[in-house]
């Protein structure tokens, strides 16, 4: 029997949709993150239980929500993945708190980045969406569906 945990499945799914992408603008310049990424980001507090924080992804189509805590600091994001990896380890959504599944670690990339950078910075850390930073501040959300559908888009 083969054992293959999800972290290792996300980074060969990943690898194999994602890389290489070389995204070109209308203008024929290297696409940047600003021109695809979903302006605006759902959030939720890290005392939140995770039932709401899917009925939030979910309603809003997102996938994920960024996680603030009182003083309004971006402190973590949750993904329908986290959510996922809870029900697997048998957790009861509405008695799990967002801070026990959600990623602390933040790899953000900046509204300059270019997409082909971001679509790296996805596979390199087995991960599906990246918060957007413009000027300290987190200004958006890029998912590898942005990325993938805009591919599409541009081979249309």
């Amino acid at each position: 029997m083969i054992n293959i945990n999800l972290f290792t499945l996300k980074k060969v799914f990943n690898y194999k949709i994602l890389y290489p992408i070389k995204l070109i603008s209308k203008h024929g310049d290297m696409m940047n993150v600003k021109e695809i990424m979903i302006e605006g980001v759902e959030t939720i507090g890290e005392d939140e239980t995770l039932d709401t924080a899917l009925r939030k992804s979910t309603e809003e189509g997102e996938g994920g929500s960024l996680i603030v805590e009182n003083k309004g600091e971006v402190v973590g994001i949750v993904t329908t993945w986290d959510v996922l990896e809870a029900i697997g380890d048998e957790n009861q959504l509405n008695n799990t708190k967002v801070h026990d599944a959600m990623e602390t670690h933040l790899v953000t990339v900046h509204t300059d980045t270019p997409v082909e950078e971001a679509a790296k910075e996805m596979v390199d850390h087995g991960i599906w969406r990246l918060p957007v930073e413009e000027a300290g501040q987190i200004v958006g959300i890029i998912s590898a569906t942005d990325i993938l559908l805009n591919e599409i888009r541009n081979m249309m």
